[in-house]
C-alpha cells in the first residue's frame, strides 16, 4: 500500500480527512455564497443604471466575473440570464439605429439558414457559396420588384397626398355635402341629428384635419435626408447577410457553451421550440401577407378604387398585425373611396367587403395551411399583446408582438413542467 510520500511524488493528491473535507467544503460554500449575493446587488445596480441611461458595461463585466465560475448554482445562472438579458435589450435599444442593418442581416440570415443547410446536406455544396449565391438572388429579386413596383408606389402615394390637399382645400370637387346628408337621412337617422352632426363634428373635424395638413407634408420632407443616409445600409445588409448565414449553423452550439453540460440537452430542446415557434410563424405570416396584399391590390383594381397598388402594399404590412391590421385596412380603404369615388352605399359597401373576404380566406384557408396552428395562443391573448407592445414600442411591438408572446408562453409551460414533476427551474 503507498504512502503519503510516494502519492505525493507520483503527483496524486491524497484523499482528507472527512472533518477537513467538511471544512473546506463549508468555507466554499460560504465564499459562493458571498460572491452570490455580491451579484445579486451589481444585478440590482444594473437596474438602476440602465433605468437612468448609465452605461452599464462595467457592472456587466462584474456580474459575469463573479457568478461565471459558479454557474453551476441555480441563483447563479437566474442572475446571468437576467444580467445578460437587461443588457442585451439595453444595448440593441441604445444602439438601435446603427444596428438595424445588422438585425436585418439577422432575420435573412435566420429565415434562409434551413435552406442552405438543406442544400449544403443534400448536394455537399460549400455553405459559403450557398450563402453568397441565396443572398445575391434574394438582392436581384428585391431589387427587380422594387424597380417595376416602388416607382408605381411613390407615385401613386404622390397621387394620394395631392388628392387629399385638394380635397380638404376645396372640399366641392369630392365633397358633396347635400349628397352626404341625403345618404345618412337614408340610412333612417332623422334629418336634424344628420344637420347637427354634420355641422357640429364633421366638418369641423375636417378644418382641423387640414390645418395639419402643412405640418405633416412638413415631417414627411424632413425626413428624407434620413432615408438618403440608409443608402449606406442597402450595401451593408447583403455583406453581413452572406457572413451570418454561412456561419449560422455554429450559433446554437456557441450559445450551448454557456450551459452546464447537464443541463444542454434540456435547453437545447428548448432552443428547438422557440425555433419552432419565431420561424414557423415569421415565414408562415409573411408569405400570407404577401398573398392578401397581392389578392387585395387586383380586387381592388377591379372594382375600380384608385391607388390600388399602394393600398395593396399598404393591406400586406398591416397583414402582420393580428385584428388591429384588419381595422386598419377596412378604415384606410374606406377613406380612399369616399376621397376619391362618389359616396354611395355600394363603393362603400365594395371595399369593406374586399377586407373582409381576404380577411375570411385567411383566416380559413391561407392560414391554416401555411401557418399551421400558429403559436397557440388565446386571441384575446393575441389581442392584449398587440396593445401592450404597441404601447411600449410602437408599430415595431405590433409585429414581434405574436412571436415574442409565443416564445414567453413557451418559457411558461417549461416552468409549469418543471414545477409539477418537483424539479423547479435548473
Amino acid at each position: 500500500m503507498p504512502n503519503q510520500e510516494n502519492l505525493i511524488v507520483s503527483g496524486t493528491t491524497p484523499p482528507l480527512p472527512p472533518e477537513e473535507e467538511a471544512r473546506r467544503s463549508e468555507h466554499a460554500n460560504r465564499f459562493d455564497g458571498i460572491a452570490i449575493a455580491a451579484g445579486t446587488l451589481a444585478l440590482a445596480t444594473l437596474f438602476y443604471l440602465i433605468a437612468n441611461g448609465i452605461q452599464p458595461f462595467l457592472l456587466v463585466l462584474t456580474i459575469l466575473l463573479l457568478l461565471y465560475p459558479l454557474r453551476e448554482y441555480r441563483a447563479a445562472r437566474l442572475i446571468l440570464l437576467t444580467s445578460a438579458t437587461l443588457f442585451g435589450l439595453w444595448l440593441v435599444s441604445t444602439l438601435a439605429s446603427i444596428l438595424l442593418p445588422f438585425i436585418v442581416a439577422m432575420v435573412i440570415a435566420y429565415l434562409f439558414n434551413p435552406l442552405v443547410t438543406t442544400l449544403h446536406r443534400k448536394w455537399k455544396l460549400s455553405r459559403t457559396w450557398l450563402s453568397i449565391i441565396i443572398v445575391l438572388l434574394l438582392v436581384g429579386v428585391v431589387g427587380f420588384a422594387g424597380y417595376l413596383i416602388v416607382p408605381l408606389i411613390v407615385n401613386e402615394a404622390e397621387a394620394l397626398l395631392r388628392t387629399l390637399s385638394d380635397f380638404f382645400q376645396n372640399n366641392e370637387i369630392r365633397f358633396d355635402e347635400e349628397s352626404i346628408r341625403r345618404f345618412l337621412v337614408s340610412l333612417g337617422i332623422p334629418g336634424k341629428y344628420v344637420t347637427q352632426f354634420l355641422n357640429n363634428e364633421l366638418y369641423p373635424a375636417l378644418k382641423n384635419f387640414t390645418a395639419t395638413l402643412p405640418s405633416i407634408a412638413l415631417s414627411i420632407v424632413s425626413a428624407l435626408p434620413s432615408v438618403l443616409q440608409r443608402t449606406l445600409d442597402l450595401i451593408l445588409i447583403p455583406i453581413a447577410s452572406i457572413y451570418l448565414l454561412k456561419d449560422w449553423y455554429k450559433l446554437g452550439p456557441s450559445l450551448l457553451g454557456f450551459v452546464p453540460a447537464k443541463r444542454r440537452p434540456h435547453w437545447s430542446a428548448l432552443m428547438d421550440g422557440i425555433d419552432k415557434v419565431l420561424y414557423g410563424y415569421i415565414r408562415g405570416q409573411s408569405i400570407v401577407a404577401i398573398i392578401i396584399g397581392t389578392l387585395s391590390g387586383i380586387a381592388l383594381t377591379i372594382a375600380g378604387v384608385p391607388y390600388a397598388s399602394l393600398l395593396g402594399v399598404m393591406i400586406m404590412l398591416l397583414d402582420l398585425i393580428p385584428f388591429i391590421g384588419l381595422i386598419s385596412s377596412v378604415v384606410i380603404v374606406e377613406i380612399v373611396i369616399v376621397i376619391t369615388m362618389p359616396i354611395t352605399a355600394g363603393n362603400l359597401i365594395i371595399g369593406a367587403a374586399i377586407i373582409l373576404g381576404m380577411h375570411m380566406l385567411e383566416t380559413y384557408f391561407l392560414g391554416p395551411r401555411i401557418v399551421g396552428k400558429g403559436v397557440g395562443i388565446p386571441p384575446i391573448l393575441i389581442l392584449a399583446s398587440v396593445f401592450v407592445f404597441a404601447y411600449f414600442l410602437g408599430f415595431l411591438g405590433m409585429l414581434i408582438a405574436v412571436p415574442t408572446t409565443g416564445v414567453i408562453m413557451l418559457f411558461a409551460r417549461e416552468y409549469r413542467q418543471a414545477v409539477a414533476s418537483g424539479k423547479g427551474i435548473e
